[in-house]
């Protein structure tokens, strides 16, 4: 087995500074006195007991709580990716609402705007209307007033001009030729 060489090579590095000081003065180190070969006895059997009792008891168990947090650590990670796909599909899913959003509300001011463009046009086309028919109206208006002033203007003319040549000439000038002269010139 694996184990057998580790327990071996543990024990003879154990007892090598000790092997080591053997010659020395120390009285920890004095292998003649027979406590210290008991403690040397006594410090193996502990290192092996120690050894056992780490590598058939606690190892195991500091191992099995490194997988357990491994494995925590593993599915928190899967379920962070989990909810960052979330997320990013979230947001993509966000901005196509926005855009989509964007275009129709661009759509509705575009139907807005060309419906009062529409109700301008046709209100414009009705004021058109309604001015050009005052216009004609007025110009037919100005056209009878003109016509009456110069059917006034003709008696009014008449009279001035026979008295002019009345005065100028000192003779009546015949109303037949002022009307015809006159039609003349108003014409």
């Amino acid at each position: 087995m694996r184990r057998a060489p580790i327990l071996s090579l543990s024990i003879a590095l154990g007892m090598m500074p000790a092997l080591a000081m053997a010659g020395s003065k120390l009285p920890q180190m004095d292998f003649a006195d027979p406590l210290t070969g008991a403690q040397v006895v006594w410090m193996a059997i502990i290192m092996i007991v120690l050894y056992f009792l780490m590598s058939r008891w606690a190892l195991p168990q500091i191992s099995g709580v490194i997988e357990k947090r491994v494995s925590h650590i593993a599915d928190d990670l899967e379920t962070a990716r989990q909810a960052k796909a979330k997320a990013e599909h979230a947001v993509t899913e966000l901005n196509l609402a926005i855009r989509n959003a964007r275009e129709n509300s661009q759509s509705a001011i575009a139907d807005a705007v060309n419906a009062a463009k529409e109700r301008a046009r046709a209100q414009s086309a009705e004021l058109n209307a309604k001015l050009d028919a005052q216009i004609g109206q007025a110009e037919s208006d100005i056209k009878a007033a003109k016509s009456q002033a110069v059917a006034a203007l003709g008696p009014v003319a008449r009279d001035v001009t026979s008295s002019l040549l009345l005065r100028l000439t000192g003779e009546a000038v015949a109303a037949e030729r002022i009307d015809r002269t006159l039609a003349t010139v108003l014409a």
